[in-house]
């Protein structure tokens, strides 16, 4: 977590302890929903919260404008989740709209749930229909 956002830590700095303390750690990281860059400094000894993210692969059944219907492994019906509208991820909500529409595989995808949001992260073809 870094100022309160999921990240994925991009890249890891320190800096040597100076006269008044410890030595620093600055660390880069890219917010795993929305793809913006944030960068925080931590003392060396500090504990630093990590988020609790949740990966789940969904198979398509319908598209209902903005809204995903997708099915679990055990069966049960999800339709709260939206197709990303995000910049970065406007190629996964293309390659989820092709591959419902051409209709001869199966679409997978693969959802992750992070702080009470979800987000469409991954597509991909599955067997045949």
């Amino acid at each position: 977590m870094i100022k309160g956002n999921p990240c994925k830590v991009t890249e890891v700095s320190t800096a040597k302890p100076g006269k008044h303390g410890s030595a620093k750690v600055i660390l880069k990281g890219k917010d795993i929903l929305t793809a913006k860059v944030y960068e925080c400094t931590f003392h060396a000894g500090d504990m630093v919260d990590a988020p609790i993210v949740k990966r789940t692969e969904y198979t398509l059944l319908n598209i209902d404008e903005n809204t995903v219907e997708l099915l679990d492994n055990q069966g049960e019906v999800k339709s709260d989740v939206n197709l990303p509208e995000a910049e970065h991820l406007k190629e996964i909500a293309n390659g989820i709209k092709r591959i419902f529409e051409e209709g001869k595989k199966e679409c997978l995808i693969t959802v992750i749930k992070c702080m009470e949001k979800e987000v469409c992260t991954e597509v991909r073809e599955g067997g045949e229909v």
